[in-house]
């Protein structure tokens, strides 16, 4: 597991984009649907494989953090961390992005296990 997405919550996405790519000199490389019907917008500087992941506000979940892990295989990392004690908040499912599965620590933060999958036929 690596951390590959971090999180920047956000009101207003397009505005929080154009203060990355206008002042930070960051690069729009796409989105991502985490959640069912919630797309983030992705940028990245070239400096590194960690990308920045805007999403909108979800302030109505109560959520400090949105930590997203890539893994190649999210069914075994679940398994793996559930014998640890980690209790998820659901099984793992599929978005566009890929697999997913969704743990919350006592504070309130949220962790994402992404497989990410191309669902496009070559």
């Amino acid at each position: 597991m690596r951390i590959k997405y971090v999180t920047i919550p956000s009101g207003n996405t397009a505005e929080e984009e154009t203060f990355f790519v206008n002042f930070l000199g960051f690069k729009h490389t796409g989105e991502l649907e985490l959640w069912p019907n919630v797309r983030c917008k992705l940028l990245s500087n070239n400096d590194s494989d960690i990308h920045v992941a805007i999403i909108p506000n979800r302030s109505t979940l109560n959520q400090k953090a949105v930590i997203i892990f890539n893994t190649e295989n999210c069914l075994k990392q679940y398994h793996e961390i559930t014998k640890n004690g980690v209790v998820f908040n659901h099984k793992p499912y599929y978005v566009s992005a890929g697999m997913i599965a969704e743990f919350t620590d006592k504070e309130g933060n949220q962790f994402i296990l992404l497989e990410e999958r191309s669902y496009i036929e070559d």
